[in-house]
């Protein structure tokens, strides 16, 4: 679905602040597009350390006033800030957040978002996200995009992220965490119903705990992910295939027909 017109009017107005160390992240990452599978209510900036935080909301602020939105503080905090940015009836949340600065991938250009998180990297942050928070539209992310980031892939992977996890201990709460609310579905506006969303939402990870199970009694790294000759994500028993792991501000990989 596409963003709204203030959405485009926003990104279009901060587009000048942004680069691979400024880069839109979050829901828009994923979402953005005339067939993406949902409207995003807020557009997320990462950063890597406050103070980049501190400078990059004062621009981004001073850019948008300019431009004759109101911007209105609702969190001011060094590390994270929100402001409700409207005009002409139509509002907007923009968040400026701290986040890790290790990826798989490099942040990639776009002529829209200019600089925005590679898209298995943003996969990998929404599995994290939702084993810590019960977020209809988490979820809706990670099934719509289970066709070219396979679930098992991007938990699998999102452990480097938070060593504190298993590939499987993240599946198990991202399990409890895994709520459907039909009126979420309707304000984002998914083509799915409940019903279908929770069923593909379970046969997505009944397959990942099978796979993730095999991997471990096979012995495979976790917090790794697998790349094809192609350069696409796959899994560990592709053929041929090489380990990709995370790296400070992500790494693009050389395709030399390598097996792990």
């Amino acid at each position: 679905m596409p963003l709204t017109q203030i959405q485009i009017e926003v990104l279009k107005t901060i587009a000048q602040n942004r680069s691979p160390e400024s880069h839109i992240a979050g829901g828009i990452a994923l979402s953005f597009g005339e067939k993406s599978a949902r409207y995003s209510e807020d557009i997320d900036i990462f950063r890597d350390v406050e103070e980049a935080i501190i400078r990059s909301s004062d621009q981004d602020f001073v850019s948008l006033e300019t431009a004759g939105f109101t911007v209105e503080r609702q969190m001011w905090a060094p590390g994270f800030r929100r402001v409700l940015v409207s005009r002409t009836g139509q509002a907007v949340r923009v968040e400026w957040a701290q986040d890790s600065a290790w990826r798989f991938f490099p942040v990639e250009s776009d002529p829209l978002l200019c600089w925005k998180l590679h898209r298995f990297d943003a996969l990998t942050n929404k599995a994290l996200a939702m084993g810590a928070r019960a977020e209809t539209r988490d979820l809706v992310d990670l099934v719509v995009n289970a066709e070219s980031y396979a679930l098992h892939s991007v938990i699998w992977a999102a452990c480097a992220k938070d060593p504190g996890f298993t590939p499987l201990s993240l599946l198990e709460w991202m399990r409890r965490n895994a709520r459907v609310q039909a009126d979420v579905l309707t304000e984002l506006g998914v083509q799915m119903s409940p019903v279908e969303l929770k069923e593909k939402w379970l046969n997505l990870s009944a397959i990942a705990e099978t796979r993730m199970n095999a991997a471990a009694d096979a012995g495979i790294e976790p917090g790794v992910a697998f790349v094809r000759n192609d350069a696409q994500i796959s899994w560990h028993d592709s053929e041929p295939v090489r380990i990709l792991r995370a790296q400070l501000g992500g790494v693009v990989p050389r395709i030399e027909g390598l097996r792990y």
